[in-house]
């Protein structure tokens, strides 16, 4: 009995053997390898460590709970070849893992949805992406590096991408013809930082407590349209939107608000800025070495400073309103009859001797420009400000937004004004 007790565990050893080991080689991997083109894969809620690769045109959709956790030095996945789908499921990479990026990309008509990420490292890197689209998708970082950063990548579309806490949110470089819309970028360095890429469309974009909302370089035939700049002042350096060797494009309908300056753009030429809304920033809009640019219908509200302009030539500025100016209106067209001058002696000042910005508004440096103007010939003018601003009637949501900053100036003054008056009577 005991020989045939024997016989028995060993025939069940072998029977169970196989079966494990067949179990072992079920890996996710394997499951991906062994669908057929075009198949679909729904991965099951549980936590996986195993770094994939996704070579052919098939779809991984994942259910509540599924999340990929990884360390090592291979991207969480990879996607080649065309037409991959990918959706539905979380990624986190631990502050150990050498890994350059969670998701890595390549290839044609790719589609990336409903995606969590939380990394130290690069959310997705696009290299030699084409046709692709991604979209509902949620970026977490730790400061150290992009969020989405595309190479040589061009015909993508970006929406409705919600990323905070990274070094730049979307960066791009020599890859033309990509759309960013509705995203929201926050608490980062740039927002959205393109570089060397023509014919790029940024709309419907929020940027906001970034170091700069939106830097735009080395670009031509760019869309940056209806897009809000908001609170980007977390550095002396910061601005809401900053163009850089920007031509032939189009800035326009933004909303560039409570930035350390607005609107900075530099070596730009042919550009159409119009309809944009300017306001409680330190400085509207800085302008240097920009030529034949068209600078109409924008409303410049409760800056600082409104505007600070130099070495610029043969640019049209006109038809804009300005809060600062004075204005009579003779002929009953709507536009001042009286034209608005920018004097460019204070940032021709700090420019060769840069402590002097800590003067800024100071009223002796006022008084001092005022005496001391600059020729004719270097002045930024509009010739024809409008008398009343029409981008309330275009935007009438954004007048409580106006009330509310004019509200908030006479509380504070009203605060002030009382504690002033209790000091002396103490």
């Amino acid at each position: 009995m005991k020989v045939l007790a024997k016989w028995m565990v060993v025939a069940a050893l072998m029977m169970v053997i196989p079966e494990m080991k067949a179990f072992a080689e079920t890996s996710l991997q394997s499951r991906i390898n062994a669908l057929p083109v075009g198949g679909t894969l729904k991965l099951e809620k549980g936590i996986y460590h195993e770094a994939i690769v996704m070579n052919k045109p098939m779809t991984l959709v994942g259910t509540k709970g599924a999340i990929f956790q990884t360390c090592g030095s291979d991207p969480a996945i990879t996607i080649t070849g065309n037409n991959v789908t990918l959706k539905g499921v979380k990624l986190k990479q631990c502050a150990a893992s050498k890994a350059k990026a969670v998701i890595s990309i390549s290839g044609d008509q790719h589609h990336l949805e409903d995606l969590t990420i939380s990394t130290g490292n690069t959310g997705i890197k696009l290299t030699n992406t084409v046709n692709s689209s991604l979209e509902s998708i949620n970026i977490t970082g730790r400061g150290k590096e992009n969020a989405i950063d595309l190479w040589q990548s061009p015909h993508n579309t970006f929406e409705n991408i919600s990323i905070r806490h990274v070094q730049d949110g979307f960066y791009m470089e020599n890859s033309d013809k990509n759309s960013f819309l509705h995203n929201t970028i926050q608490d980062s360095r740039y927002g959205m930082h393109i570089m060397f890429s023509d014919q790029i469309t940024l709309k419907g974009n929020t940027s906001t407590r970034n170091i700069t909302g939106a830097m735009v370089m080395g670009t031509q035939q760019t869309l940056i349209e209806k897009n809000n700049l908001i609170a980007n002042n977390q550095n002396v350096n910061a601005q809401g939107l900053l163009l850089y060797d920007v031509h032939h494009s189009v800035i326009q309908n933004n909303l560039l608000s409570q930035n350390r300056i607005g609107m900075y753009i530099e070596d730009s030429s042919g550009n159409q800025i119009h309809d944009n809304e300017v306001n409680a920033n330190f400085i509207g809009a800085q302008i240097r070495q920009i030529t034949k640019n068209t600078i109409k219908g924008n409303s410049f509200i409760g800056n600082v400073n409104e505007i600070q302009a130099t070495d610029s030539s043969d640019n049209k500025l006109e038809n804009n309103y300005w809060d600062a100016a004075l204005k009579l209106d003779i002929d009953g067209d709507g536009k001042s009859n009286l034209p608005y001058r920018a004097d460019p002696y204070f940032l021709n000042l700090t420019r060769e001797t840069p402590p002097y910005q800590l003067l800024f508004q100071h009223p002796g440096l006022t008084l001092l420009q005022k005496m001391l103007k600059s020729p004719e010939p270097l002045l930024v003018t509009d010739s024809a400000p409008l008398m009343n601003n029409r981008l309330l009637e275009k935007h009438p949501e954004r007048e409580s937004n106006t009330a509310q900053w004019g509200i908030s100036l006479i509380m504070i003054s009203i605060s002030l004004l009382m504690i002033y008056l209790g000091r002396r009577k103490q």
